[in-house]
């Protein structure tokens, strides 16, 4: 046994010693080895990843050492036995991105049940280029690949911008931060309107303070105005210790004018020592509701300051497949149950769906989806029924028109259908049936003749 031990001792000292970045972990998805290769490539110590537990998500905080691990974390078919080579992009402690392949070997017992997975790092120029990878092995990578450039580029790694109306977005995100004027999102219901002035909030030098959402239209007046009083006086709880930084209104064509009073009132004041930034949302553009007289004249230029239109995600077809691996892989997080992308034909599906409910209808079609599916990939049969039946309803096509015909042809039809309900109701008696039509019997007769009616035919 001692013996046996020492040679063990000895094969992990050689691994360890290795520059080829080398990890392990158990069928838990907890990091079991991290060799001297990964810590010099990665930038964290041993100490530091093992023992943590990985999940199939992307994240990509370089401070945080769930980050690196997420980043390691085998497709779900690697678990079932499956040997793969997985294109990645890995994250540094110190920021950089690092093109790599991950060479995944599961070690199973006698049952054929995978015990370990041995995780192999080798660096390349292009992940998203391998011929080898699985489209959703290509997705995920993606997908990182997405998010670290938005992280450099823009700072916002939670956001997916591919598509020329959400890099418009972006441009104005990054505006938005450096000031603290009003905002104005003007979009469709379930467009990540909330999120995107949480993104500004987090970005700018007010995070710290707190992120106030209230929606205009599920709130009662009163109470909403009870709200809005409270936070401009600071009337609030004391045991909370931060202040709050943004006001964010949904549905402001609901927002009472009376409020809209008060929050002029409080913001312009001059003397008034209040810090609190103004973000607002609504479905409908911001003149149409001046028109209506829902809002002020002097709201609507105190909030106009500056206004970004959201696409609607039937507008942003190039984001689709990654926003949906995106919320899939959410899913995966903290779940025993992981599940790495999409079964083929499963995308092509939501590419021809029309997406009323846009970013919240697809959220919930991946949520159903998970827990539906007991594969590695969601597949049809695991997308939700509503789903499945909005695309089949899409894919009848508009109704078929009847067919046109002359006005004298229309008339003859209408004119023989009354005269065999007549004949039917009155049981052939011609007489009652020209009485019934307000026709006399030589003129029922003669109409008979020339639309070809006989008695055979009732």
């Amino acid at each position: 046994m001692q013996r046996g031990s020492g040679r063990r001792t000895r094969l992990e000292t050689r691994l360890n010693a290795l520059s080829t970045p080398v990890f392990a972990l158990d069928a838990s998805r907890t990091i079991l080895f991290f060799n001297q290769g990964c810590e010099q490539l990665l930038e964290w110590s041993a100490e530091e990843i093992l023992g943590q537990t990985c999940d199939f998500a992307i994240d990509t905080d370089m401070e945080e050492c769930e980050s690196v691990c997420n980043l390691l974390c085998p497709p779900a078919e690697v678990f079932q036995g499956t040997r793969l080579e997985v294109p990645r992009f890995l994250l540094s402690r110190s920021g950089k991105t690092i093109p790599c392949l991950i060479r995944y070997t599961p070690l199973t017992d006698e049952q054929r049940k995978t015990k370990l997975v041995l995780g192999f790092i080798e660096r390349i120029q292009n992940p998203q280029a391998l011929p080898s990878a699985s489209a959703s092995q290509q997705l995920h990578a993606e997908l990182a690949a997405m998010r670290l450039s938005l992280r450099n580029r823009f700072r916002f790694s939670t956001l997916i911008a591919r598509s020329p109306g959400m890099q418009r977005v972006l441009r104005q995100l990054e505006l938005a931060i450096r000031t603290t004027q009003p905002v104005h999102f003007q979009g469709e219901a379930g467009t990540g309107k909330e999120h995107l002035a949480r993104a500004i909030h987090f970005e700018s030098e007010q995070r710290r303070k707190i992120f106030i959402p209230l929606n205009c239209e599920k709130l009662p007046p009163r109470e909403l105005k009870q709200t809005v009083k409270k936070i401009f006086e600071r009337d609030y709880d004391e045991s909370i210790p931060l202040e709050p930084g943004v006001l964010f209104l949904a549905e402001i064509q609901s927002l009472p004018r009376d409020v809209q009073e008060m929050i002029l009132e409080n913001l312009q004041a001059k003397a008034a020592n209040v810090h609190v930034r103004l973000m607002t949302s609504s479905p409908i553009p911001l003149q149409n509701l001046l028109d209506q007289e829902a809002i002020l004249s002097e709201f609507f230029y105190f909030i106009t300051t500056m206004e970004i239109q959201v696409p609607a995600l039937r507008e942003r077809r190039e984001d689709l497949e990654l926003l949906a691996q995106h919320f899939l892989e959410n899913e995966n997080r903290y779940q025993q149950k992981q599940v790495s992308g999409f079964a083929p034909g499963v995308l092509s599906l939501f590419q021809d769906y029309y997406w009323p409910a846009n970013l919240d209808e697809l959220t919930r079609v991946i949520q159903g989806a998970f827990e539906a599916t007991a594969e590695p990939v969601i597949t049809r049969d695991a997308l939700p029924l509503r789903f499945k039946t909005g695309v089949d309803a899409r894919s009848l096509g508009p109704a078929v028109l009847a067919p046109l015909r002359t006005l004298e042809e229309s008339l003859g039809l209408v004119e023989k259908e009354q005269i065999l309900l007549a004949l039917e109701l009155s049981r052939n008696n011609r007489t009652e049936a020209a009485r019934m039509l307000g026709l006399t019997r030589a003129k029922l007769y003669r109409r008979m003749e020339a639309l070809h009616i006989s008695l055979d035919e009732t």
